[in-house]
């Protein structure tokens, strides 16, 4: 369990459907766990992909199983609100953040009041990346892409760094940017591992996770407290 004595970050990570085989399994305990709202939100999402449908299942099928162990409840029982950003929470429960991406979420959740922000993504090719750059990134991160490639680094993990940080603070302050990524910088020039940001009086610390192959991770903590991460095993 967790400790509410200190910062601890609990990470789970869980596989995703990549086939239509592999999506049976799940389906009978979603229709006794998810709420009517979620299940249609699952037949909206499986009109354009029913692949990405039952990727979205798994993960909220997880997320309750998740809390429910935290909180001693049934799954089925997790009631989910809704801050004015749209970010979720529960009721009494611990702080929480998922992210999932083609086959695979995490789920980071802790019991302190620290707001957490988790973003996770498959490093799938990116077209156009000095377009998303000139867009999107700020001069120093600009700056950290150009050093990183003369180091011999790969433009495109290095750009996927930049955007997973961005998308964990979104997450983690509830703010959305509005078209003003390259006001947001997410790079600390004393570590490449942990980043300090400080943005309207509020200061969050970001840092890399690896999750594993061919995935790239980010996590975002409000404060500058470093926090403990451990990663959990199968309930």
């Amino acid at each position: 369990m967790l400790d509410g004595g200190k910062t601890e970050i609990h990470l789970w990570k869980q596989a995703l459907p990549i086939s239509e085989d592999q999506m049976q399994s799940a389906a009978t305990i979603a229709q006794a766990t998810l709420t009517p709202e979620e299940q249609q939100r699952m037949s909206r999402i499986g009109k354009s992909s029913l692949l990405e449908a039952h990727g979205w299942m798994t993960s909220r099928l997880f997320l309750r199983m998740v809390l429910a162990h935290y909180m001693q409840l049934q799954a089925r029982d997790i009631q989910f609100n809704y801050g004015s950003s749209g970010k979720p929470y529960v009721q009494g429960g611990p702080r929480f953040s998922l992210s999932h991406t083609k086959g695979l979420c995490v789920l980071a959740v802790t019991s302190s009041s620290v707001e957490l922000g988790i973003d996770i993504e498959w490093m799938r090719p990116l077209l156009r990346q000095q377009a998303i750059i000139n867009r999107f990134l700020t001069v120093k991160e600009q700056d950290y892409i150009l050093n990183g490639v003369w180091k011999g680094h790969e433009r495109s993990r290095l750009l996927w760094e930049i955007l997973t940080r961005k998308e964990a603070w979104i997450k983690a302050s509830g703010q959305a940017l509005c078209g003003q990524w390259r006001t947001l910088n997410t790079v600390d020039e004393h570590s490449a591992q942990m980043n300090l940001v400080e943005r309207e009086g509020r200061s969050y610390m970001i840092r890399e996770l690896d999750v594993g192959r061919g995935y790239i991770g980010a996590l975002c903590l409000e404060g500058k407290a470093h926090a403990s991460i451990r990663w959990m095993s199968c309930i």
